[in-house]
């Protein structure tokens, strides 16, 4: 009974030292003057990596911020509305897909304005979501995706567009992105870059992510075990 005590606040004091260490797992990143807009019924999906530890293989997702450049069309923004999505990664050794998807923000509008700007867009804190991370393609790091949807009469309107960016100062990406059709073949496909040849332009987009490396709850366990099987040997 008393190592089943032990395991327990060995979890607890996992969890509680996660939530409370919720920091930049991702972004940064220079405004290059390009932007990005898939068209109507289309998502566009920035791959994000972060370097993660023995066990570390959940990010708990915090809240997350886009950038979106709006141009003015006579002399007034096009309003347009955006759904930000995060989902999981998958990686069969050769492809990347998209793996459980979630909504983290939507809003019918992102305002008026009479003044081009790229508009930060804020999902504020969102909760109950936990991605387990890609790992096996790049050793150290752990993957997801970022997905972004303009929605509305502009949503396929190139005055606003998901702005792109230099190479991110914190976690890394390939110079990159996916897109799944929601309109037309409903399937997710990466990558594309921009440039000739492909990738030879910066190719990704403006996102910051807040949130917390967690282990697996089987990674918990294995650590308790090896802490009990520590003492036991002392």
């Amino acid at each position: 009974m008393k190592n089943l005590v032990s395991l327990s606040a060995f979890a607890l004091a996992t969890a509680v030292a996660a939530s409370a260490n919720a920091a930049l797992v991702y972004g940064g990143g220079t405004e290059t003057g390009s932007r990005f807009n898939p068209g109507a019924g289309a998502i566009s999906y920035m791959n994000c990596f972060t370097a993660v530890g023995a066990g570390e293989t959940q990010l708990s997702l915090e809240s997350a911020i886009v950038g979106i450049r709006r141009l003015t069309s006579g002399g007034a923004l096009l309003d347009v509305g955006i759904n930000i999505y995060a989902a999981e990664m998958t990686y069969d050794g050769t492809n990347f897909g998209r793996g459980a998807d979630y909504l983290i923000y939507s809003s019918a509008s992102l305002g008026a304005g009479t003044a081009s700007v790229t508009q930060l867009v804020n999902t504020g804190a969102v909760s109950g979501v936990t991605l387990n991370l890609e790992t096996v393609s790049n050793a150290g790091l752990g993957g997801w995706w970022i997905g972004v949807e303009f929605t509305g009469v502009n949503a396929a309107n190139t005055a606003n567009g998901w702005r792109v960016v230099n190479a991110p100062t914190t976690g890394a990406s390939l110079n990159a992105f996916g897109v799944f059709n929601n309109a037309g073949s409903g399937v997710f496909q990466s990558f594309f870059a921009f440039g000739t040849p492909p990738g030879s332009a910066p190719s990704r987009f403006m996102v910051d992510v807040n949130g917390s490396l967690v282990p697996t709850p089987g990674a918990i366990a294995l650590l308790g075990l090896a802490g009990l099987a520590s003492r036991r040997r002392r």
